[in-house]
């Protein structure tokens, strides 16, 4: 039953949360680009565009890393 109410309380903050933020910050619906002067929009246009399979791959496998370490983990205090 625990499990239930924080879930759906769970999903009722993040509705609001991202109500709030898209109303506030994104009025009009739209995000903003960076536009510096810095190195960053290079990086970030090679990365999502030349590179995005390689980037995708290294992203799973750091995710399921960090899951197989905490099961590992949890595994581990049980003994």
């Amino acid at each position: 039953m625990l499990n239930k109410v924080a879930i759906a309380l769970s999903v009722i903050l993040f509705l609001i949360m991202v109500t709030f933020i898209q109303l506030g910050t994104f009025p009009n619906g739209i995000i903003p680009v960076n536009t510096g002067t810095s190195i960053s929009p290079g990086i970030t246009q090679s990365i999502f565009t030349t590179y995005l399979l390689p980037f995708e791959i290294v992203t799973f496998l750091l995710v399921a890393a960090m899951l197989g370490a905490m099961y590992l983990g949890e595994r581990g205090e049980s003994k």
